[in-house]
């Protein structure tokens, strides 16, 4: 049990997220950072209860621990109506690495707000964990084209290589910037000469897009 000292100074420090200056509210992210599982339970009522400042200093505090039993309260504020608050609480499950945030994280790769896009993509990148490669396999199949984009540079980045036959039935995909992260993806995760995917890469010089082109002709120069 924490002292009546300690507390206080907690207390203090939960009041600080909110300071006047960006400054002062750094500092008392470090410090709360710095106390560790003490801080916990007061950073995820603060995240319930405070304004939205208060909440994304709480949230990134929280990432910083690591600690997996703020895993649920940042799923939560993963449906706020502040994106930045949305945005601190991606940034905190990809520091945090548990695949349980991985389904909630997917369903924002059809957002329309590029940011809310580009963070859940690159927290899901962040988490390599078996369940996220086999979430993002899946979203492959998924009818919004921003799905499929956001899971096609989530996979290339995680390095996985049970992705690549997946991937390169996207590259037959009708959408220009599938079949180009799709090519990109693949010239980071293949080996060196595998003359499958080089083949497949190599129909794609001829495609209507040059984005397209670009993407197979450097696939191609990186495993040749």
């Amino acid at each position: 049990m924490l002292g009546g000292n300690v507390t206080k100074n907690i207390h203090q420090l939960i009041a600080d997220l909110n300071a006047e200056t960006p400054d002062q509210q750094e500092a008392a992210v470090k410090q709360l950072v710095a106390l560790g599982a003490s801080a916990i339970d007061y950073l995820i009522d603060a995240i319930n209860d405070g304004d939205a400042t208060t909440c994304i200093n709480a949230i990134e505090a929280l990432g910083q621990i690591g600690d997996a039993r703020a895993l649920g309260t940042l799923i939560i504020a993963l449906q706020d109506s502040d994106h930045n608050v949305i945005i601190a609480a991606m940034n905190a499950l990809r520091r945090i690495g548990d695949p349980l945030a991985v389904p909630s994280l997917i369903n924002f790769l059809s957002a329309d707000n590029v940011y809310l896009h580009f963070y859940a993509t690159h927290a899901l990148s962040q988490i390599n964990h078996p369940q996220t490669i086999e979430a993002l396999l899946n979203a492959l199949h998924d009818p919004d084209p921003n799905v499929r984009h956001g899971s096609i540079v989530a996979l290339g980045r995680l390095g996985d290589q049970r992705a690549i036959e997946p991937l390169m039935k996207c590259l037959t995909d009708i959408e220009n910037k599938i079949r180009y992260s799709a090519a990109y993806a693949l010239g980071d995760l293949t080996d060196k000469g595998d003359a499958h995917v080089i083949a497949a890469l190599q129909l794609l010089l001829d495609d209507d897009d040059e984005h397209v082109r670009n993407a197979a002709q450097e696939a191609i120069t990186k495993l040749t």
